[in-house]
């Protein structure tokens, strides 16, 4: 256990070419995270839009993870990943070329794209890290996984950065390119690379295989805390992401490169966060999970009473740094705990959880009509606090199953 890890892991050939395409996907999504909000801020000047996005590609998230929380041990992993990534590219590249044509980048295209891009976030979570990670020995899992998150939350560095500098210095209807680029670019990686899990047709029918997810997780104490946990992250926390950039409009009346320079630095956090994760896996995850967990919703109450832009800046870097280390724990937990056979269907019910951010974006909707970003912010904080306290205090009366499947 140590860095030696860091580098041992690119041994791994079939790992490297599979982080590649996850990170050129990730690249893409923090970019259009932020972009899209700033646009969406400057159409309407109102931050329930940016929340809308949010909740409009967490929609996509929890839509897909249904259908494929049912239906995942039944399609060939590849075959998903392969289509989805296709579809991104084709509307992509679809809305720029309508754009050489002079239709501007407005509210329904970048919705469509947010929407695409959600389903894309679920297929990539419920069967891209599954083969990722069946590419590496049982010792190296855990890194593995630690570092395909590291990846994701590193990219919250490049993508607002480059948001920043497309939005200060280049026409908006390059974006749609950028991002048909970084889709094409992980597509290309994808299809050079054969899944190392021979895929064999399920019996029975869908319905049975989504009883038998549920049930595994109902009697496994370290997936049903994940489970129940992601639902409070991302209804109450996730959300925070699209808010880091209209605050720092709101308290501090930045300009576009300012908000991207200073917004890639929760991905700085990220990145130190998932560097020490890789490199030094906690023997008990499921605790650490929880603590990570308490800790962005801290962070997120912190850097909303604040006027101190430095203050509010080491918030960021907190939130960034525990958020990399929760994501760490809650899909290497996952694979670790779940039956091989489900694991895909089982990524695709964390999924589900990851999809009810968009109840949090549609709360923020909800209060923006009345609050400022900052009020909401301190809102959402609180009530995450207090429903994790609930949550806890439950499932210490269980005493599940804690035991890990064999890996076949």
């Amino acid at each position: 256990m140590g860095f030696h890890l860091l580098l041992e892991i690119w041994t791994y050939k079939k790992f490297s070419v599979f982080f590649a395409a996850g990170w050129f996907t990730s690249v893409a999504r923090w970019f259009e995270v932020l972009i899209f909000s700033v646009i969406a801020w400057n159409l309407t000047e109102n931050a329930s839009i940016a929340a809308f996005l949010v909740m409009l590609r967490l929609v996509a998230v929890a839509i897909t993870g249904v259908f494929f929380s049912v239906t995942g041990a039944f399609f060939p992993r590849k075959l998903v990943l392969v289509i989805t990534t296709l579809l991104c590219a084709f509307t992509c590249l679809s809305i720029f070329l309508l754009s050489t044509f002079g239709v501007e980048l407005n509210l329904i295209s970048i919705g469509l794209i947010s929407f695409i891009s959600g389903a894309m976030w679920s297929v990539d979570f419920s069967f891209r890290r599954p083969m990722l990670a069946d590419t590496l020995p049982d010792h190296m899992i855990s890194t593995g996984v630690s570092v395909d998150v590291l990846s994701t939350h590193a990219t919250r560095i490049f993508g607002p950065l480059f948001g920043g500098i497309f939005l200060a210095y280049l026409d908006d209807s390059y974006i749609t390119f950028f991002l048909f680029c970084l889709y094409f670019l992980s597509l290309l990686c994808v299809v050079t690379q054969r899944d190392s899990t021979t895929f064999t047709k399920q019996e029975g029918n869908f319905f049975n295989a989504f009883i038998r997810v549920l049930s595994e997780t109902r009697k496994n104490l370290n997936l049903l805390t994940v489970i129940l946990l992601t639902f409070i992250f991302n209804i109450f926390s996730l959300p925070f992401i699209a808010l880091i950039s209209i605050l720092l409009i709101e308290k501090f009346q930045l300009k576009a490169l300012e908000i991207g320079t200073f917004t890639s630095l929760e991905g700085l956090g990220a990145l130190i966060g998932g560097l020490l994760i890789a490199a030094f896996p906690p023997n008990n995850k499921r605790m650490m999970f929880t603590i990570f967990l308490a800790i962005i919703l801290v962070s997120m109450i912190s850097s909303a009473l604040t006027n101190n832009l430095i203050f509010y800046l080491a918030c960021i870097i907190v939130f960034g740094f525990s958020a990399a280390c929760y994501s760490a724990l809650q899909s290497t937990i996952i694979y670790l705990y779940s039956s091989p056979e489900l694991r895909s269907p089982t990524f695709s019910l964390l999924t589900i959880a990851i999809g009810s951010g968009a109840l949090g974006s549609l709360n923020i909707f909800i209060m923006s009509k009345t609050l400022m970003t900052e009020k909401i912010t301190i809102i959402i904080g609180i009530e995450g606090l207090l429903l994790l306290s609930f949550v806890l205090f439950a499932i210490s009366f269980l005493g599940y199953a804690t035991k890990k499947p064999e890996r076949k």
